[in-house]
């Protein structure tokens, strides 16, 4: 799902060594993870095989990732941020409504390539009790990642709730949603949206984008808002 790393320019040649290291070792971790997410299942994943590889020691690994599901946490951290660029490359971000389809739209594109990397996902946090804790995003991290995008340092890279709490946060701005608007219960039930089309998507069969952005629409005229076009 995550764009692969350019080989042919080098965009951490301003950080420290230390950096870039923590950088390059943590991302290729985490995309050798997904590459095992698209044949198998979260519990079949054995992390002996992902340090292999990605050309790490087991220590090394827990150095990293103190738990496996800490892959998860970091590679929707990266997600987010591909969501972020999406929608300010499509001119979305200026909206809260236009940052919530950027996320629908964007998630669908990239599940089209291996559905089953999505519902794993869904799954693990579904079975998830405790908190996992990940640190955020390094600058290092986002440059590697997008080393062409301009103030990509600054771009929301929080997750579902971070992108859902960024497009609530411009829709009050805007006053695309009336004043009265509850916004908790309105950011609860996108992300009941968010994680639960998927299964039904997949379970009958159906376009998953056209689910999503219909009852991401049914939601929105419900709340008072309005959609162009």
């Amino acid at each position: 799902m995550p764009q692969g790393l350019n080989k042919h320019s080098d965009p951490l040649l301003s950080f420290p060594l230390k950096e870039t290291k923590f950088a390059k070792t943590r991302t290729n971790l985490t995309f050798a993870f997904l590459k095992e997410l698209e044949s198998k299942s979260f519990e079949e994943i054995k992390i002996k095989e992902l340090c292999q590889i990605a050309e790490v020691s087991e220590p090394t690994f827990y150095n990293y990732f103190p738990e496996k599901g800490d892959l998860i946490l970091h590679y929707i951290q990266i997600w987010s941020l591909q969501v972020s660029v999406f929608a300010h490359e499509k001119k979305m971000s200026e909206s809260g409504l236009g940052i919530l389809t950027a996320l629908f739209r964007y998630t669908a594109k990239e599940s089209k390539k291996n559905p089953r990397i999505l519902l794993e996902i869904i799954s693990f946090q579904a079975k998830t009790r405790k908190s996992l804790q990940q640190p955020k995003l390094t600058k290092a991290e986002r440059a590697l990642l997008f080393p062409r995008i301009v103030g990509i340092e600054d771009l929301v890279a929080d997750g579902v709730e971070g992108i859902i709490r960024k497009a609530i946060s411009v829709a009050a701005k805007n006053g695309e949603l009336p004043t009265s608007t509850d916004w908790k219960s309105f950011s609860m039930a996108i992300a009941s949206c968010f994680f639960g089309v998927p299964v039904l998507s997949f379970q009958l069969n159906q376009n998953l984008e056209k689910l999503w952005l219909e009852s991401l629409y049914y939601l929105w005229r419900g709340a008072g808002g309005k959609i162009k076009g």
